[in-house]
């Protein structure tokens, strides 16, 4: 980049977010728009995961993945 950038008001506002802000910042960025599937699947993993966690009869199985 060169030293003149000025980022976007949405830029500013996703790097509040920590590690994932800066990850949709540089895909709004960088054009990176193919990265978006893999980040959404990411996503619903994840929440899946945290809320199978919850689930009492579940749990044992999830922590036996990690």
């Amino acid at each position: 980049m060169s030293e003149n950038y000025q980022p976007s008001k949405l830029e500013t506002t996703l790097m509040r977010f920590g590690t994932a802000g800066a990850l949709l910042a540089m895909l709004t960025r960088g054009g990176r728009w193919w990265m978006l599937p893999l980040v959404l699947v990411l996503l619903f993993v994840g929440v899946g995961l945290l809320f199978l966690q919850s689930i009492h009869y579940v749990a044992p199985f999830i922590y036996m993945v990690f």
